[in-house]
């Protein structure tokens, strides 16, 4: 199965000979009926999981996923701004495509037929990669092979699964707050009960508890640190190793943002102002915490921009010995 597009130069009248570098669109290239066909593909795959589709929708609705709306727009981005790669030149498909589409729908409906649904969710990824495969080949799919995976991000994991992931982050904060907060001035004591239960004695006579919740437990901005550094580390030309640094670096920065809204809110009821602690300052609490996030990690990348020196840029540090000995 092959399909092939013609190499076109773009050159504007009057211009001698002057070649336009515009990347060619999409309606020029595939016309009327490639831009049906596409249609026709992406209709049917929805028609297939429109019911996990229609989950997905739900899902994105709490605020722990929000970001999930995002993703499907940001990855049509990332292709869209590769249409290049996409639509120019020869293209043709692999059988192994095939193998792949009906691999992945096998593993739909069985699935279904044994109730599990993260598996119903991740087989979309499988039938994407594999029509792009299978329709215009190897070289597309490399070019689409970050976009598409990169929808995994939007895919809820299993509820028993994401409250694994969440339990041990939430005792991770509510340990390292405690510690925090018991160097406060007057405070007399941290009591740390259950795991996630903070209770606060102060010189005052004042008591209290509050509990680490699971929205603070790193979850929520982890999922949306996660999508920028691998986002980041995708579109920016840097090494190798800087982009896997950039991908590891994002999970202790949204976690040190998120210790860091635990002792500023069990500050804040310690010392007699709670009304700040819940409701919309609390919400735009964590909106700054994701601000500050934002403003370590790119730190983060100012240090790896200035941390290797290209030889060219260093001075010369050996002394001229001919002009020495003169």
């Amino acid at each position: 199965m092959a399909s092939q597009v013609e190499s076109v130069n773009y050159a504007a009248p009057h211009s001698g000979g002057y070649v336009d570098d515009t990347p060619p669109g999409w309606r020029e290239t595939l016309g009327t009926s490639g831009i049906l066909k596409l249609a026709l593909v992406v209709g049917l795959v929805g028609w297939l999981y429109w019911e996990q589709l229609v989950r997905f929708v739900l899902y994105w609705q709490q605020p722990d996923w929000s970001h999930g709306f995002l993703i499907p727009v940001f990855c049509i981005y990332l292709v869209h701004n590769r249409r290049r790669e996409l639509l120019v030149g020869p293209h043709h498909g692999s059988i192994v495509g095939l193998l792949a589409v009906v691999g992945s729908i096998a593993i739909y409906f069985a699935s279904i037929y044994y109730a599990i649904g993260y598996f119903q969710a991740l087989s979309i990824l499988g039938v994407i990669g594999g029509l792009v495969l299978l329709i215009r080949g190897w070289k597309s799919f490399y070019v689409t092979a970050f976009p598409i995976a990169f929808i995994f991000l939007a895919i809820p994991p299993p509820t028993r699964l994401y409250r694994e992931f969440t339990q041990p982050m939430q005792q991770l904060a509510a340990m390292i707050s405690s510690v925090v907060l018991s160097m406060f001035p007057s405070v007399l004591e941290i009591e740390r009960s259950g795991g996630v239960d903070i209770k606060y004695f102060m010189e005052t006579g004042a008591s209290g508890s509050f509990t680490v919740a699971g929205a603070c437990s790193g979850m929520r901005s982890l999922m949306a640190f996660v999508a920028l550094g691998l986002a980041a580390a995708y579109m920016t030309p840097r090494p190798t190793w800087h982009r896997i640094l950039m991908a590891v670096c994002v999970v202790p920065v949204a976690l040190s943002c998120n210790i860091l809204r635990v002792i500023i809110t069990g500050s804040l009821q310690m010392y007699g102002y709670p009304e700040l602690a819940t409701g919309t300052p609390h919400t735009i609490l964590g909106l700054v915490m994701f601000a500050v996030g934002f403003g370590a990690y790119s730190g983060i990348l100012w240090v790896l921009d200035h941390l290797v020196v290209d030889a060219e840029d260093e001075p010369d540090s050996q002394p001229d010995v001919r002009a020495a000995g003169e």
